[in-house]
């Protein structure tokens, strides 16, 4: 067995910190190394270094890992420009996501035209476009097979949760699993904070829209619904506060 071979071992066997150890040393030997470089981001990522993961996978020169966390971290243009020479499916389910990042729908949908792998990233990027584009019904049945490949991803509970309100059907049990899997997301906060009020939980309500922003202080719709929350509660003045707030950001904007 070789050095590489030892180390792809250790890594299939989560020895995570050995495998880093040893991939320095075979790089520190060989600076050219495209696979000891590969194996060095994904270790790297896995352990939630992902200013070095990009380094390295830049020296494997592989853009489609480094396009994947341009995309986790909300660097979608960056994403773009990466992937704009590659034509592999994966390259064009990315452009996909990144796409649909920016609500621009139509070239999301350009991109994944004719690809039928219905891979579990495939599937979510299908899932959120009939979901924007008013398919229910395939949004859902899509978000539910991505979900079965890959139950981790709190963005597929969330627009599961979605459809599921489109079709009105029970919402709550995917939002507080999301909530569970990712519980820094603001946006899952506010649909819960929905869900409440739309049982005439204001209180609770209120609390879950001021958690969605305690996450994210610009959002608008958030301060917005609580706002109307608090109006229902007969408390005028955090209202308006509420609604000075919403036109403080809205100015900010334009």
């Amino acid at each position: 067995m070789d050095e590489l071979e030892e180390v792809i071992k250790a890594y299939n066997e989560g020895n995570l910190n050995y495998a880093l150890k040893k991939l320095k040393e075979i790089i520190d030997k060989n600076q050219s190394s495209t696979e000891a470089y590969n194996l060095l981001g994904k270790i790297l990522e896995e352990l939630g270094n992902d200013d070095e993961a990009l380094k390295s996978f830049e020296k494997a020169g592989n853009k489609l890992e480094m396009a994947r966390i341009y995309i986790q971290h909300g660097l979608y243009r960056d994403a773009l420009e990466l992937l704009k020479d590659l034509n592999s499916d994966d390259a064009r389910v990315l452009r996909a996501l990144a796409y649909l990042k920016l609500e621009e729908i139509e070239k999301a949908k350009e991109e994944i035209t004719n690809l039928t792998a219905n891979s579990p990233i495939l599937l979510k990027v299908k899932g959120i476009i009939d979901y924007k584009t008013g398919n229910y019904l395939d949004a859902l049945r899509e978000l539910t097979l991505a979900i079965r490949s890959y139950p981790y991803d709190a963005e597929l509970y969330y627009y599961r949760a979605l459809t599921k309100e489109e079709l009105n059907l029970d919402a709550e049990e995917d939002i507080n699993t999301a909530i569970n899997l990712n519980p820094y997301y603001a946006e899952l906060y506010f649909e819960k904070g929905i869900l409440l009020e739309k049982k005439g939980m204001i209180k609770e309500a209120i609390n879950y829209y001021s958690k969605a922003i305690n996450y994210k202080p610009q959002f608008v719709k958030a301060y917005y619904r609580r706002a109307k929350a608090y109006m229902k509660l007969g408390k005028e003045e955090e209202a308006m506060k509420d609604i000075e707030k919403v036109k403080s950001l809205n100015a900010d904007k334009s």
